[in-house]
């Protein structure tokens, strides 16, 4: 196959003609002024930065293209342009293609797609991409490497975060910033790393109904996700203000010459490092010592000792083995200040061995609201952390974990003295309040809850999904995040309807002011998932 691939292009070649040979172009430049430049162990020109808001509103004219989107922030020109999808990008790459080739400003052997995931990897300088063969030493790296490098908080001026969430870090920009205001990569490409999430996309994948983002974008600051390595899998349609693209430049022929290059490069280093083993050049004990620094390599556990915590009391606040914290809500009542988080569902699912069925395809840090579950996971969650925390002797045999109550999660929430005989009858009754004021502010002030900021004007946020559990302040009673992140699921069964649950408050798809209230109440079947629902969990200290 790669014979046939040359021997084509040398076919072609006095075709289309070229004034240097293939593999020596290191640059190009597209008609509306995106330049391209060349990354060693790649066969494509990477763009140099971000397609921006002009060059995106160009194709918007010229195809006369409906395009509706805006972010809920202010974008300049030279900004990178936001909420495409996966299919939005691949139209743009193959407008600018078609448009080009027309013009003979490119021939039928060059083109502009999205990057693979490959060629992202090696244009973001991870070795596994520009090496043939790596050391495990170098494999670990890059599970660990940043694009900026090893450091953490990031150097200044290495690109567009969350901004304050990452303590000892300032970029300047609340949202997305124009183009090349950070520090490039050393092959001249910026916004490598924040800014906006790029998509990339394998040709051979016909059905595209996932797609790929790498790079971080303006809204995050966790540092597993800005890893070099880290692949964000979402669905292809997906639209957000965090999502942008970058193109590449083609040509076949360079691209033929190189690949080859590289698999005869690749197959002389693998020849000489069987011989390094079969010559004991590789002994045992480096084979060993080599496995246990990849076993080495993941992250610490956050569970807290359990030799260190104290039983719980009544009226008083609770840790328990999991690390989840309660406050005082009553004199029997133990009420979790958070949240259930995915760290504290994982660990059951795995307990229980168990699967995550319904998982959400968006990012989900061990501090996010566990979310894509079903009422049923949620009481088999609680019977196991009971089972649990009695064996360790930190809660009585009379106590228990469970779900709230729908009227003790409106006293979580301040909501006191509601009028109806079940949730149905108390679903929408008090107008006036709020998880986050009991005066009926609406909307509630920027970056204090988790709400859908795209469709809430006048009110601003950090986050594209879910958040971590505290990113919220706490109430007056000292529990947070009852007004956005995720709904949650209760204990009551909805009147008339036995197969269904109560659900209360807002989550990150919330922007609606009547959907939004306290008192206002949802249901759905107990055995649905969906990504916008988690639950919070009540210690309840009264004997049986």
């Amino acid at each position: 196959m790669r014979f046939f691939s040359l021997l084509f292009f040398s076919l072609i070649l006095p075709i289309v003609g070229t004034a240097q040979k293939p593999e020596e172009m290191t640059e190009h430049s597209s008609s509306h002024g995106i330049k391209f430049l060349a990354v060693p162990g790649c066969s494509v020109l990477f763009a140099t930065y971000e397609t921006t808001v002009a060059q995106w509103q160009t194709f918007i004219d010229e195809t006369k293209t409906e395009w509706a989107y805006k972010p809920h922030f202010k974008q300049g020109a030279d900004h990178p342009v936001v909420g495409v999808t996966l299919q939005d990008a691949k139209l743009f790459c193959a407008w600018l293609t078609d448009k080009e080739r027309l013009t003979s400003k490119i021939n039928p052997a060059q083109s502009y797609r999205l990057p693979t995931l490959q060629e992202w990897d090696t244009a973001v300088g991870l070795l596994r991409t520009r090496k043939p063969d790596l050391t495990v030493d170098e494999q670990v790296s890059d599970q660990r490497t940043f694009p900026w490098g090893t450091r953490w908080p990031p150097p200044p001026k290495a690109g567009n975060f969350a901004e304050g969430e990452i303590p000892g870090y300032e970029d300047g920009f609340p949202f997305t910033s124009p183009v090349g205001q950070f520090t490039p990569s050393g092959e001249g490409l910026y916004d490598l790393s924040g800014n906006v999430w790029e998509w990339c996309w394998e040709p051979e994948i016909r059905v595209e109904q996932e797609g790929v983002l790498r790079g971080g974008s303006w809204a995050y600051f966790r540092a597993e996700c800005l890893i070099s390595a880290y692949a964000y899998r979402v669905p292809a349609e997906l639209r957000m203000p965090t999502i942008g693209f970058r193109c590449v430049f083609e040509d076949k022929q360079r691209s033929a010459v190189l690949l080859a290059m590289v698999e005869t490069k690749k197959e002389k280093n693998r020849a000489e490092r069987r011989q390094q083993i079969m010559g004991g050049t590789v002994n045992k004990d480096e084979l060993e010592t080599m496995k246990k620094k990849l076993r080495g390599s993941g992250q610490s556990s956050t569970v807290p000792d359990i030799v260190k915590l104290k039983p719980a009391l009544a009226g008083t606040p609770f840790k328990n083995s999991l690390g989840m914290e309660f406050a005082p809500l009553g004199d029997k009542l133990l009420a979790g200040r958070t949240e259930v988080r995915v760290q504290d569902f994982e660990t059951w699912l795995k307990s229980a061995d168990r699967t995550w069925g319904k998982k959400p395809s968006f990012l989900l840090g061990g501090t996010h609201p566990a979310s894509g579950l079903s009422w049923k996971d949620a009481h088999d969650f609680c019977d196991w952390l009971t089972k649990r925390d009695r064996t360790n002797k930190l809660i009585p045999a009379s106590a228990s974990y469970r779900l709230p109550a729908d009227t003790e999660w409106s006293l979580m929430a301040g909501l006191k003295d509601e009028v109806g005989a079940d949730p149905a009858a108390r679903n929408g009754v008090t107008i006036k309040h709020y998880p986050w004021s009991a005066v009926g502010i609406f909307p509630p002030t920027s970056m204090t809850t988790n709400l859908d900021a795209a469709n809430l004007p006048g009110f601003s946020d950090s986050y594209s999904y879910t958040a971590p559990v505290t990113a919220e302040a706490a109430n007056e009673i000292g529990i947070s995040g009852l007004g956005g992140n995720v709904s949650e699921w209760c204990a009551d069964t909805w009147p008339g309807a036995d197969t269904e649950h109560v659900i209360r408050g807002g989550s990150w798809l919330g922007f609606d002011k009547t959907q939004l209230l306290t008192s206002t109440r949802r249901h759905a079947a107990s055995d649905s998932a969906t990504p916008d629902v988690g639950f919070r969990i009540v210690l309840d200290m009264k004997a049986p």
